[in-house]
């Protein structure tokens, strides 16, 4: 038997070593790979560090923004205002307090002139009536329109006196002033003198203011006061 011809004859391929290289290659890369990852997911991570308090430390809080109010916000011209007013009302007062004593010196001196022409007067009528002469008590003596004083008027006129001296000083021993006082008939004061101090200033002048305050002083007997009288003054009485 002859054997068959075939028409066609069997081509060998081409490249195939070349991928079964390139095959192998990509089996090695994915071995590769896989190593590397089951190798990396297997590996112990590392601790992680955490500090631990006590007590939460104090934390400073903000401060709250306090904005002004509007309202109480004094503008320089406001202040300018302000100050222009209290300056005016300090003239004010000023000018009025000046007008009140003005007013109150016009009055005194109103007063005082009156006063002159009034003790002229009891002077003339004083001068005019008999007089004679008297003694009085250890006090003092006094003479004149009221004729003599009786015994007992200059005791009165240092009673009246006495509650009037404003004296609050420490005074040695019970030094004694004497003070001779000029009267009118009905008692006005003409006059206040010192006839002999009590070696303190202090003593003296307080007595001397004391008998001004005591203006009218009072009247003898008879009704009408001697032109003179003579008082002594101590401190311990």
């Amino acid at each position: 038997m002859e054997p068959i011809a075939y028409p066609y004859q069997l081509v060998q391929e081409r490249g195939t070593l070349k991928c079964f290289l390139l095959a192998l290659f990509m089996h090695l890369l994915l071995g590769i790979l896989l190593y590397y990852g089951v190798h990396w997911q297997s590996r112990t991570p590392a601790g992680v560090e955490a500090e631990l308090w006590d007590s939460v430390p104090d934390i400073a809080q903000p401060q709250p923004v306090v904005q002004p109010n509007p309202e109480s916000v004094v503008k320089p011209e406001e202040n300018a205002d302000i100050a222009l007013q209290a300056q005016k009302r300090r003239q004010a007062a000023a000018a009025a307090a000046e007008a009140r004593q003005a007013e109150q010196r016009e009055r005194q001196a109103a007063l005082k002139q009156q006063r002159q022409s009034e003790l002229a007067r009891l002077q003339a009528m004083a001068n005019s009536a008999p007089t004679t002469g008297g003694v009085g008590n250890r006090a003092g003596t006094g003479a004149g329109a009221g004729g003599a004083a009786s015994p007992g008027y200059a005791d009165r006129v240092r009673r009246r006196v006495k509650p009037n001296i404003i004296f609050t000083e420490e005074v040695a021993g019970n030094p004694a002033a004497v003070v001779t006082v000029q009267l009118a008939p009905d008692g006005s004061l003409l006059s206040a003198r010192l006839t002999k101090s009590s070696g303190n200033a202090g003593w003296d002048n307080a007595v001397l203011r004391a008998v001004e305050r005591s203006d009218p002083l009072p009247r003898d007997e008879n009704g009408l006061a001697p032109a003179k009288v003579i008082i002594t003054f101590m401190p311990r009485e």
